[in-house]
């Protein structure tokens, strides 16, 4: 059965197909949740990955149990020393030891990095003993100990030691008995506050290092090597470094709150043993304010920055809060202050429905410290609808939770409840949603001119029931009169009354009443004549 995990205050919970929440999950020792910045999940060899409010990056199964996403490396140097009675001959050195964590049918889920080296001994017909093991704070299943071969320095694997209790083993495996793999590549992960895959590898930023990305070796979701980083071009331009990463199928973007850089390369190890990943500049002077504002919808990202919202897809950069042929213009909203707190830009947040192809972001209005409406840009259309809100609550995530055969659906969350749209016109159970849509002014592009506005006829979808507002405002700019009439809504086609003289008429549609259904193809008000200059 699919299900989602989300995080509730300070405890994860996993939601149902049908909605249902889940208790709490049980938290590794020591491990609590942050509730003043959002959690940042992404889905990594079907473990659920959760960083920025765990004290520690944490995995998730799909049976709703949590581990770190690598446990803490040793600490102690394990202390080599020669045993009478076995068989193994030569000098040894530099015996590490790892921390594991496996599934029931032995798979590794995790594995810390490597202990400190150990001491030299030399070994004459004799076991070969490791004591001084450090016991992991962690939940573990055994110690993995690797040694190279007689004065050799390249390690391989050598014995497990079950269990978290033992200290010591003693072993005399001939060097030819030893694994033909040699010891992986591991490394523990910083406390990331990003995290997003890309080329089969995890790529995350730290809460210390944010001018870096950190990432993982190829398809190892727990081996974070310190010499795996890339930096992101310019370092230390401001106090908050990378913000973001985007995830598309060709190139990583890294966007700053003032850059938008991408990485790019295939991921494989060049002649000189460096990876071959590589970053570009995109674009100065612009960014991204909020991570949970980027979406990735169809290999196109989608986010907020000062004066808009962006893409970034195969075609380059766009504004499309712009506009794009003529459509979808609603600059204003995001540069006047008179819509949204521009202040408050670094905590909007966003989700796709994947159903209706829809950007919908969520924002604080104007006069708000806190997020409380949103707006809709719908994808194939170019269009934008907005600003809505609510009364029911205040939203405080979007995210898209799995439904029946694995279906996405969009929900948002409050602090106390979790919300998925509904076909029902009301908000909540019994609350109308208002329909309001107004229209530009017409001036037939004689602005200063007199005209005499006709009757208005209104063309719509037949519905059960209903009746719309049409409010006429008719005059001049600083001089308007109000008309109020009404189409009955169980008509296809409706002439109303005239407007009246002016030199611009501006219709305004609303509908309050609960659960009602509109859906207007437009009006038509004729004849309209121009009369004269004032």
């Amino acid at each position: 059965m699919p299900v989602t995990l989300i995080q509730s205050a300070s405890s994860l919970q996993l939601v149902n197909e049908d909605g249902t929440v889940s208790a709490a999950l049980t938290l590794p020792a020591g491990v609590t949740l942050r509730v003043d910045v959002p959690p940042r999940f992404i889905v990594f060899n079907q473990y659920a990955i959760l960083v920025n409010t765990p004290s520690q990056p944490l995995l998730i199964d799909s049976n709703g149990v949590v581990r770190l996403l690598s446990p803490r490396a040793p600490r102690l140097a394990p202390i080599l020393s020669a045993v009478a009675g076995g068989t193994l001959s030569g000098t040894y050195n530099g015996v590490r030891y790892t921390f594991v964590t496996m599934d029931a049918v032995g798979n590794i889920i995790s594995e810390s990095d490597f202990s400190p080296p150990s001491n030299s001994v030399t070994l004459t017909a004799q076991f070969l003993k490791a004591a001084s093991l450090d016991v992991s704070p962690d939940t573990i299943t055994l110690r993995r100990i690797y040694r190279p071969t007689s004065g050799g320095a390249v390690l391989f694997q050598w014995v497990d030691l079950d269990g978290n209790i033992l200290t010591s083993v003693q072993d005399d495996l001939a060097d030819a008995g030893l694994s033909l793999i040699a010891s992986p590549i591991l490394g523990t992960p910083p406390k990331l506050t990003l995290i997003a895959p890309f080329r089969g590898r995890l790529f995350g930023v730290g809460d210390l290092d944010r001018d870096h990305v950190r990432y993982t070796e190829a398809g190892i979701q727990y081996a974070w090597p310190e010499d795996n980083i890339i930096l992101i071009p310019p370092p230390g331009s401001d106090e908050y470094g990378i913000v973001s990463l985007l995830p598309r199928r060709e190139a990583l973007g890294a966007g700053r709150r003032n850059t938008l850089s991408q990485i790019t390369g295939s991921g494989a190890e060049t002649a000189d043993g460096d990876i071959d990943f590589d970053v570009v500049v995109l674009a100065k002077e612009l960014g991204v304010e909020s991570n949970e504002s980027m979406k990735v919808f169809r290999d196109t990202a989608y986010f907020l920055w000062k004066d808009g919202v962006y893409s970034w897809g195969s075609e380059g950069i766009t504004c499309i809060s712009d506009g794009i042929a003529g459509k979808g213009e609603v600059r204003s909203w995001f540069t006047t202050g008179d819509y949204f707190n521009q202040d408050k830009f670094p905590i909007a947040f966003a989700h796709i429905d994947y159903i209706r192809a829809v950007y919908r972001l969520f924002l604080a209005s104007a006069d708000s410290d806190v997020v409380d409406s949103w707006v809709e840009y719908d994808i194939d259309e170019g269009t934008w609808w907005g600003p809505h809100s609510t009364a029911l609550f205040s939203p405080t995530s979007a995210f898209n939770r799995v439904g029946t055969a694995n279906r996405d659906f969009p929900a948002i969350g409050s602090i106390d409840s979790l919300y998925s749209d509904q076909s029902t016109r009301t908000d909540g159970a019994a609350t109308a949603i208002t329909f309001d849509a107004v229209g530009k002014r017409h001036a037939l592009g004689e602005p200063d001119q007199e005209k005499y506005f006709g009757e208005i006829s209104l063309l719509g979808k037949a519905q059960a029931a209903g009746y719309l507002d049409v409010v006429s405002r008719i005059g001049h700019l600083n001089n308007t009169q109000t008309l109020t009439q009404y189409y009955d809504m169980r008509k296809n086609r409706q002439r109303l009354g005239r407007l009246g003289h002016g030199e611009h008429a501006q219709i305004e549609l609303m509908n309050a009443e609960i659960g009602q259904d509109v859906e207007i193809y437009g009006f038509e008000v004729k004849p309209v004549n121009l009369i004269g200059r004032r």
